[in-house]
């Protein structure tokens, strides 16, 4: 970007050297014999352009170098959010790994009692199991029935009163 601001400096001097430069283009040897004839003109405009020219480049410099400082201190600043969105991005991916790793420990231990729930169902007599599953969620009754062993399901079963029998029944198949 330096090289750039610095080759368009370059090209802005060369074009107001052209700019200002006589008609008869840049003299290396001395005057002419038209100009040495006549009286030597005092050209004030020609030092006050020259001023004017540095004056103009050096605003240019000041403006550019003000942009540059701009620039450079956007540049930190949007770094500094990068970093922070990447660190919090890293947190929340912690976060979501340790949610999950909660629910599965959820779903294994909720696992585990309906087994043992099961299990105690199983070791029951079908009446006085089917008593609790008549108490019971129908969700949680379908969910304990379906780890039962299908003879042993169908003894609770007849043991419900139908109406709960028939919609159990009718939820095992979905």
């Amino acid at each position: 970007m330096g090289s750039l601001l610095l080759a368009g400096l370059l090209a802005k001097i060369a074009l107001t050297g052209v700019w200002l430069s006589p008609p008869g283009g840049w003299l290396l040897a001395g005057p002419r014999v038209s100009e040495a004839a006549t009286p030597a003109e005092s050209s004030p405009a020609e030092p006050g352009a020259l001023l004017r020219v540095a004056s103009l480049l050096h605003r240019e410099r000041q403006s550019l170098s003000a942009r540059e400082a701009a620039v450079a201190l956007r540049e930190e600043q949007l770094r500094q959010v990068r970093q922070e969105v990447e660190q919090r991005l890293r947190e929340l991916q912690a976060l979501q790994s340790r949610i999950l790793e909660a629910i599965e420990e959820e779903k294994r231990i909720k696992g585990e009692h309906q087994r043992h729930l099961a299990a105690t169902l199983e070791a029951m007599p079908p009446d006085k199991a089917g008593k609790l599953l008549e108490k019971m969620d129908e969700d949680i009754a379908v969910q304990l029935l379906r780890r039962l062993k299908g003879k042993e399901a169908g003894a609770i079963l007849t043991c419900l009163a139908p109406d709960k029998a028939a919609r159990l029944s009718q939820r095992l198949l979905q």
